[in-house]
C-alpha cells in the first residue's frame, strides 16, 4: 500500500511541477522575404494563421523582409502548419488603416499560401505573382 501511495505522490508532484513551466504553445522564430513579380513588397502585412491558436504577424520593410511576432514580447509563430495571408490593404501601426490592395486575393482574402513552421529558425520566402 505504501508503494502505491508513493507512486501516486510522485506522479502528482511531477504533474504539479509541469504546471509551473512555461505557458502556451511551442513557438519558433520566422522571418523571410516577400516579393511581388520579382520586386520587394514594402509595407505588406504578413499573417500566419495556425490550425489552433493565435496568429502571428509581421510587416515587410523596403527590402521585402519580415519577421513574425507571436505576441508583443515574443517573436515567432506556433510550430506547425499555417495558412498565410499577405496584404497591403491594411497597414498595421498605432491605428490600423485600410489602403488600396495591391496583392491578388489568392494571397490574402482567398489565400492559397501555406507554410510549415518547424522547431528551428525558419526562413520562409514568398514570391507572389499578379
Amino acid at each position: 500500500m505504501k508503494t502505491i501511495f508513493c507512486s501516486l505522490l510522485t506522479l502528482f508532484l511531477a504533474v504539479l511541477s509541469g504546471c509551473s513551466g512555461p505557458q502556451g504553445p511551442e513557438v519558433a522564430p520566422v522571418s523571410g522575404k516577400v516579393t511581388l513579380d520579382g520586386l520587394p513588397l514594402n509595407g505588406a502585412l504578413v499573417t500566419f494563421y495556425p490550425q489552433d491558436g493565435r496568429p502571428s504577424m509581421g510587416t515587410t520593410d523596403s527590402s521585402g523582409s519580415y519577421a513574425l511576432n507571436y505576441t508583443r514580447d515574443q517573436p515567432g509563430a506556433i510550430v506547425g502548419d499555417h495558412i498565410v495571408r499577405i496584404t497591403t490593404g491594411l497597414v498595421s501601426g498605432e491605428e490600423t488603416q485600410k489602403v488600396k490592395e495591391t496583392v491578388p486575393a489568392k494571397y490574402n482574402s482567398q489565400s492559397e499560401l501555406t507554410a510549415s513552421v518547424s522547431k528551428d529558425n525558419n526562413t520562409l520566402n514568398f514570391d507572389l505573382k499578379k
